[in-house]
């Protein structure tokens, strides 16, 4: 009897020593700030956001430098990352066009919208003890007659001296509002493209 306790114990303590560390998750939401004298008029569809294929996983990927990646299997992204992006861009070109109606795509039930914004992230980049950087091409296009009105290249990098994911995304976040702030700035100078009626 001694012995057949002896064993669960050893096996307890065994299988609790190999225990898999808990998963964190991780969003990009943007802070909540005032949104001054936002205007609803025709709807702007940010999306789809496409990315390099080594970065379409739920795992955060650490760019380790040389051409090495390294996938954090117990950091992950809360969503598919390109939702995420669409979701924290469209907060931002909002935020700073004062268009109210910006939308993340797919939006359920919404079909093309009347304006579309289409993101192509090049390189999104998290390199441990350096930053974050992002490079990205987007192009702002009338959905009735496929006319592009607006279209830019956004590349820049922001020094993060952590190697915690917490502080790489951080930095990344900075970068998306840089990003949403260029897309946005064509929507403030022509209020005539969105303005309903």
């Amino acid at each position: 009897m001694m012995m057949k306790t002896m064993f669960a114990a050893a096996m307890i303590a065994a299988l609790a020593g190999c225990a898999s560390p808990q998963s964190r998750f991780y969003g990009l939401d943007a802070p909540a700030a005032p949104q001054a004298q936002a205007q609803f008029g025709k709807r702007v569809l940010l999306g789809p956001v496409s990315l390099p294929a080594a970065l379409d996983r739920p795992q955060l990927v650490m760019d380790m430098g040389g051409g090495e990646l390294k996938l954090q299997e117990f950091e992950r992204w809360s969503a598919p990352l390109d939702r995420l992006l669409a979701q924290r861009l469209s907060q931002g070109v909002a935020r700073s066009s004062g268009v109210a109606s910006v939308y993340a795509y797919p939006q359920p039930g919404m079909d093309g919208g009347d304006l579309r914004i289409a993101v192509d992230v090049r390189v999104l980049s998290l390199k441990p003890g350096q930053g974050a950087a992002l490079e990205a091409a987007w192009q702002l296009q009338s959905a009735a007659d496929g006319k592009i009105l607006a279209r830019g290249g956004f590349s820049r990098s922001q020094a993060v001296a952590s190697s915690e994911p917490g502080a790489l995304l951080a930095g990344l976040q900075t970068l998306l509002d840089g990003l949403a702030a260029d897309i946005a700035a064509p929507l403030a100078q022509h209020p005539e493209w969105w303005r309903a009626g």
